[in-house]
């Protein structure tokens, strides 16, 4: 119970915290790229698009989810809360148990960030959109070979959802494995920047958290297979296939393995940076 209270405590101030207007700024520019050119070329077709190709679009675009996990970064930046109050409840619950709610918390943080983002897709694409277990036509017919439609769909890339992740998923399918995989790697993500904040500082933690981003939509732009060596391109359900040949590039059950062990690495170097922290500098630090 108390590492329950922990993590409820830590997520109302992220809730709560300042920078959550940045969320905000992150749900218009996802409109504008994304959803408003979503309906535009339903509209142009004459048919309506699932309600969670929004969603979809936003967590397989590797622009859309650059964006988002940026957000996420931002966010986490005044976490772990390591004030003179928080060393007083470490002791109190013990090192350990206060890291894994800050675990607890971390995971909750993304899974509030996700069905945010579903319910604004859902939103945002009304009223042309329909509930179904199946992809939209406009969705399909968007990547026809046509000059006009080719056109409009390379000027306007966030916007439309991979054929490798139509050919091989269900709506249903996609949206619940793509959503386990950034939850995956949104926790392991805040647990970097907890730990490095822990062994360093805020700043430290932040830009370790970036350039491992970077890295890895940099190598997810240039080279197919090294892109597997970072957890970026584990996290994109739309990145384990290709669009042509339907070719498989990595299992989605290595990917799950790959975040997994990533978290748990993350977690153990959590509780020892946090068992080694000095608890008497925290004051001075705060």
């Amino acid at each position: 119970m108390k590492t329950l209270r922990i993590s409820l405590s830590e997520y109302i101030k992220w809730l709560t915290n300042d920078k959550q207007i940045l969320c905000g700024f992150t749900f218009i520019l996802l409109y504008v790229l994304s959803v408003s050119a979503m309906k535009e070329y339903s509209r142009m077709f004459g048919e309506p698009v699932n309600s969670l190709e929004p969603y979809m679009a936003f967590i397989t675009n590797p622009l859309c989810v650059t964006v988002i996990l940026l957000t996420s970064a931002v966010m986490m930046l005044d976490f772990p809360d390591i004030s003179a109050n928080a060393a007083f409840v470490m002791i109190r619950t013990g090192r350990a148990r206060w890291y894994y709610a800050q675990v607890g918390f971390a995971a909750a943080a993304g899974l509030t960030a996700l069905l945010v983002l579903l319910i604004f897709g859902i939103a945002a694409i009304n009223p042309l959109g329909f509930v179904g277990n199946v992809w939209s036509n406009s969705s399909k017919l968007i990547h026809s070979p046509e000059t006009a439609i080719k056109t409009f769909k390379d000027a306007h890339s966030l916007c439309y959802i991979d054929m490798s992740v139509m050919n091989n998923f269900t709506v249903a399918g996609a949206a619940i494995t793509g959503s386990l995989l950034m939850l995956l790697y949104m926790t392991f993500s805040a647990q970097l920047q907890m730990t490095l904040t822990l062994r360093f500082n805020k700043i430290i933690g932040l830009a370790a958290n970036l350039i491992l981003l970077g890295a890895g939509m940099a190598l997810q732009l240039s080279d197919v297979g090294l892109r597997w060596l970072l957890p970026f391109a584990h996290s994109n359900v739309g990145l384990h296939y290709d669009e042509l040949f339907n070719e498989m590039w990595f299992p989605i059950s290595g990917s799950f393995a790959y975040l997994l062990a990533a978290n748990a690495l993350a977690c153990f170097l959590g509780v020892r940076a946090i068992k080694r922290k000095n608890l008497s500098l925290i004051a001075k630090e705060d």
